[in-house]
């Protein structure tokens, strides 16, 4: 409801104001003693109540007395059902399908495992902080966009996106993949340094996982569920299969590779990355426009190996603490992919012209460049 009024700044401000008293909420009660998980899911409770009667006053009754108003309860009911209901199915296949991920690998490879996989997926969560701050106003924009019928700005929208928020997961990722182990080291403290392969691994999960969000919110922007349900519980039916006999150890029933959090973290990649791509060809397939698909290897590729090369170059070259060197090799980094976006700002899906725009814009708002 706030997309679709353009009220995109309000709403996430009272997001992070929430987010903000949850962190002073949780370090209370860790203080005081007091941090469990049954405290801590009141605590949440609270948190929603509180944040949805805010955000209702965001909002006002609708006029209903508008002569073009022809929608009725039940008409409005049978489009939601009609709209909601493949995605009924597809809700429950997807809890079941986490859910046997982590019986199996709790089941095989103990507890220290599971929390390899945890702590490697929270932290590849940060490559998705671009996408999950731009994907509801897409949504909303290609909604509108194909109400009008107007498909050349759904098509530029899409590949626009799709291309820039690529780039920036590829680029996070890039950044702390040769810093895995240090990570775990610097962070997590020894007890966890066995799990530095599988969050290496998982951080290339999100690089995919920002163009399955964007495909799946086109899908669902343009009404086209029963598509996104289909293609999604394939993708979870062979992601199940390849969960089992990645993750069963040679003496099960079924032999399997036994590879524990590694192999769920090779699992979760690999089918994002096939998933994404069926997913991304159905759609040009549907409103008949060329399967983009070259950028991907091209601008991963690029990060990765400019990622490796500043670590290695530092590590050689600086006898330097730990923490310093990747301090400076991250800003060597930066310093590399924000120069190749300028020299070739198609990677991202910009032309020379936007990109300039977009960084004077950037220095106007620190006030590093004045108006006019």
């Amino acid at each position: 409801m706030a997309e679709a009024s353009r009220e995109t700044a309000r709403v996430q401000g009272l997001t992070t104001l929430i987010v903000i008293l949850h962190l002073v909420a949780v370090a209370c009660l860790w203080l005081m003693g007091l941090l469990a998980v049954p405290v801590l899911l009141i605590v949440v409770a609270f948190e929603w109540a509180v944040g949805s009667w805010l955000a209702m006053q965001l909002y006002k009754p609708l006029d209903t007395q508008d002569d073009n108003n022809t929608d009725t309860p039940m008409s409005v009911w049978n489009e939601f059902l009609a709209y909601c209901l493949p995605l009924v199915p597809y809700t429950l296949i997807g809890f079941a399908s986490e859910l046997a991920d982590r019986w199996m690998l709790q089941h095989w490879g103990g507890a220290s495992e599971q929390a390899y996989y945890s702590i490697a997926q929270q932290f590849s969560g940060v490559a998705l902080l671009a996408t999950t701050s731009i994907l509801r106003i897409f949504w909303k924009e290609i909604a509108e966009a194909h109400y009008r019928g107007d498909m050349e700005r759904v098509a530029f929208l899409n590949r626009k996106v799709s291309r820039a928020l690529y780039f920036v997961g590829a680029v996070t990722a890039g950044a702390f993949i040769p810093w895995s182990e240090e990570i775990v080291k610097l962070l997590l403290g020894s007890e966890y340094h066995a799990g530095w392969i599988t969050l290496m691994i998982m951080f290339l999960y999100p690089v995919h996982q920002c163009l399955g969000q964007i495909c799946g919110s086109m899908l669902l922007a343009t009404n086209q569920t029963k598509i996104y349900v289909t293609l999604g519980v394939f993708s979870m039916t062979l992601g199940l299969i390849a969960s089992y006999l990645i993750i069963a150890p040679s003496t099960a029933p079924v032999p399997g590779f036994g590879m524990a959090s590694k192999g769920l973290a090779i699992k979760m990649v690999g089918i994002q990355i096939i998933s994404v791509n069926l997913l991304a060809f159905f759609i040009a397939r549907r409103f008949s426009w060329r399967f983009d698909y070259i950028y991907q290897i091209v601008v991963f590729g690029y990060v990765v190996v400019i990622g490796w090369l500043v670590k290695s170059s530092v590590s050689v070259l600086l006898d330097i603490p730990v923490i310093s060197k990747m301090v400076l090799a991250t800003i060597l980094y930066v310093m590399l992919a924000t120069g190749t976006l300028f020299v070739t700002p198609v990677l991202a899906g910009f032309q020379k012209g936007e990109l300039n725009s977009v960084f004077y814009i950037m220095l106007e708002r620190f006030g590093l460049r004045n108006r006019g």
